[in-house]
């Protein structure tokens, strides 16, 4: 019986273990890995898709832990070695926690009491996923959160880019499929069409503005902005159908933990109404004029009159998505 006993509690203790493991947030990813001679000192080595620089120590165990400086091995005083702290750059006093949140692992970043990052743990090939690498995963997140949606054309037609797949209706003859393209080794904002085509991306508050590229150059790094744009406004709430596949413009604030690396690409009034609809799902009573009429067109939306029972009803991952887009939104006041 005690051996049957500590099957489970040994199977926890090695998928809560850190050595090995692989992190990320759509931007920079990092590799964890034990120190000789430190039990206490996981050092964490990355960086982006186009180049490394990130590197720090994890001093601790469990799930708690102090966030302090790492190098990287060679011997110290020559050309070569380097050390630092570059996970939560500039914190004061930085922590990190491991947290199990829907069966998913994430380690949270924090400078004192205030959420600095999260980021996910990644596991390749997981079944019905699609995607092998961080990169796979990153090109994904990029169309499904950034370009899938709903939205009118000048002449009031739907144009739609479907969520799960690469591919847009009613902008173009027929349907397009697309293909997201790689600039400094990272999926970038710039899209090919099946026609031969390719616009730059760019997030408005009041929809997207697709701009020609020229793609007389072979490396889309070299591709450079026309005079030649298009305006896609966002649909109303009252009049979204679902036909991307979404079911509201910012849906997946509260179907799990967000990307961070993501957010950067939507306006500040983006992210406030993303945060706002984490709320609006929970019956949250609005008072400001402009979230109440927006939400007011929502069908799904019900204000229930006790914003402290829908504040309380939030779920883990919305709790934290709220923390993260709020700290985005600093980041925009800074631009």
């Amino acid at each position: 019986m005690l051996m049957l006993a500590l099957v489970p509690m040994m199977a926890a203790a090695q998928q809560d273990k850190m050595t090995g493991t692989v992190w990320h947030n759509a931007s920079q990813f990092f590799f964890l890995e034990k120190v000789a001679g430190r039990p206490d000192f996981t050092k964490g080595t990355g960086g982006t898709f186009h180049e490394g620089g990130v590197i720090f120590g994890l001093k601790g165990s469990g799930n708690d832990y102090k966030v302090v400086e790492a190098d990287n091995g060679e011997p110290v005083g020559s050309d070569s070695y380097y050390s630092g702290q570059y996970l939560a750059y500039g914190a004061k006093n930085p922590t990190a926690k491991l947290r199990r949140i829907d069966g998913k692992r994430y380690l949270l970043v924090y400078d004192g009491s205030e959420l600095v990052d999260i980021y996910h743990e990644f596991i390749p090939g997981i079944p019905g996923s699609g995607w092998k690498t961080i990169y796979d995963l990153t090109e994904q997140l990029q169309n499904d959160m950034i370009f899938a949606g709903e939205y009118i054309d000048s002449k009031g037609d739907l144009v739609t880019f479907s969520l799960g797949e690469w591919s847009v209706t009613g902008l173009f003859d027929g349907k397009q499929n697309f293909q997201i393209m790689t600039v400094y080794d990272t999926p970038s904002n710039i899209i090919r069409f099946s026609n031969g085509t390719a616009y730059s991306i760019k997030h408005e508050d009041d929809g997207l503005l697709l701009t020609k590229m020229d793609t007389s150059r072979e490396d889309p790094e070299d591709w450079t902005e026309t005079q030649t744009t298009i305006k896609i406004y966002h649909v109303l709430p009252a009049n979204y159908t679902g036909a991307s596949g979404k079911t509201s413009r910012f849906d997946f604030a509260s179907n799990g933990v967000l990307y961070s690396g993501m957010l950067g690409e939507f306006t500040k009034k983006e992210l406030q109404l993303m945060r706002n609809e984490i709320y609006a799902r929970h019956g949250y009573q609005f008072s400001t004029p402009e979230m109440k009429e927006y939400f007011s067109q929502c069908p799904w939306y019900s204000p229930r009159g006790n914003n402290n029972a829908a504040v309380a009803e939030l779920s883990e991952a919305e709790q934290l998505n709220v923390e993260l887009i709020k700290r985005e939104e600093k980041r925009a006041d800074q631009w």
